[in-house]
C-alpha cells in the first residue's frame, strides 16, 4: 500500500506513476528476498523470540516476497509491454529477470508440505536455486532499474547484502559438509 501511496503523491504523470509502482515493487521484492535469506543467518547469531518467530514463519515470508515479485512482473507486462511476452523477453536484462521470476515461482509453488514430501531430497535443491535468482536480479535491476537502482548507494547496499548472505551461507554449508548433500 505504501508503494501505491507514494506513487500517487509524488508522480506528476501516469507514466511516472507506473514507473514508481514498478520500481517500488521490484525493489521491495529484492529486499524481502534478501531478508528471507538472511533470517537463518540472523537466527544463528541472534537467538531471541523475534528470530525464532522469523525462522518459524520463513516460508510464509518467502511467499509474500513472491507476491511482490508477481506484482512487479504484472505491472511491467501491463504498463510497458501491453502483455506482449515476446517483446518483454527481447532484452537480455529482462530475460535475466524472467529467469529469476521462473525460479521464484517454482519455489513459491513448492513451498508447501505436500511438495516437500513429493520432491523428497530434490526439494532442497530446488530451494537452493534462490541463490541463482539472487545473482540474476541485481544484474537485471542494475541495468534496467528506473528508479531505486539508479542510486549508487542502493546498488552498493544490495550488492553488499547479497554477497554477505551468499558468503555466510556457503561458509556454513562448507562447515557442515560432513553431512551428505544427497
Amino acid at each position: 500500500m505504501l508503494v501505491f501511496l507514494i506513487g500517487n503523491q509524488v508522480s506528476t504523470s501516469a507514466q511516472q506513476q507506473s514507473v514508481i509502482y514498478i520500481s517500488g515493487f521490484g525493489f521491495l521484492a529484492l529486499l524481502t528476498v534478501l531478508f528471507v535469506l538472511a533470517i537463518p543467518l540472523l537466527a544463528k547469531f541472534i537467538k531471541n523470540d523475534v528470530t525464532i518467530q522469523l525462522l518459524a514463519n520463513r516460508r510464509w515470508i518467502g511467499i509474500y516476497s513472491f507476491v511482490f515479485v508477481l506484482i512487479h512482473v504484472v505491472l511491467v507486462a501491463h504498463f510497458f509491454f501491453n502483455w506482449n511476452i515476446g517483446k518483454m523477453l527481447e532484452n537480455p536484462n529482462r530475460l535475466l529477470g524472467a529467469t529469476a521470476f521462473i525460479i521464484l515461482a517454482a519455489m513459491a509453488a513448492t513451498s508447501n508440505d505436500a511438495s516437500v514430501r513429493a520432491l523428497g531430497k530434490y526439494w532442497k535443491w530446488l530451494q537452493y536455486l534462490v541463490y541463482v535468482a539472487l545473482g540474476l536480479v541485481p544484474v537485471h535491476s542494475f541495468n534496467i532499474g528506473m528508479l531505486f537502482m539508479k542510486n549508487v548507494y542502493a546498488q552498493a547496499f544490495i550488492l553488499l547484502a547479497a554477497v554477505v548472505v551468499i558468503i555466510v551461507k556457503v561458509g556454513y554449508n562448507l562447515a557442515a559438509a560432513k553431512r551428505p548433500l544427497f
